[in-house]
């Protein structure tokens, strides 16, 4: 599947910036079915100008956050997220830091940490619409 870098766009993280991302995503020819936003404030706004401009979540266009804020199940619809454990987002970088200190050399290849999410399914997303239906 091939990504529109047209759809890849920089963002500050609040919920003004989701809404300028998808005031800017509207005014393309092609737009994307799905937007996954860096944290849930930022889908929050996206949800928000969908609202509107007219694009109905998730029929027109699925929004996905990251973070599970509390806000995120009260939201209309509830907002599908991806949640991570921040007391193990903690612990990895307690082990990076401390690794690092410990560590003669850089490391030629980097090092890598994986942390552990879970997709929260809400009302957010859905089927990608059809082309005929859209």
């Amino acid at each position: 599947m091939h990504l529109n870098p047209e759809w890849v766009i920089e963002g500050d993280h609040t919920m003004e910036g989701g809404m300028k991302a998808l005031g800017h995503l509207a005014t393309l020819q092609s737009r994307p079915t799905a937007v996954m936003c860096s944290n849930d404030v930022t889908a929050v706004g996206v949800m928000r100008e969908a609202f509107d401009l007219g694009i109905t979540v998730p029929h027109d266009m699925s929004v996905v956050g990251f973070d599970d804020v509390r806000l995120a199940q009260f939201v209309i619809p509830p907002l599908t997220t991806v949640r991570m454990s921040q007391t193990e987002l903690a612990n990895l970088a307690f082990k990076a830091l401390l690794a690092e200190v410990e560590r003669d050399a850089l490391s030629p290849t980097g090092t890598e940490y994986v942390l552990e999410t879970d997709l929260v399914l809400r009302k957010s997303t859905a089927l990608a619409p059809s082309p005929a239906n859209s």
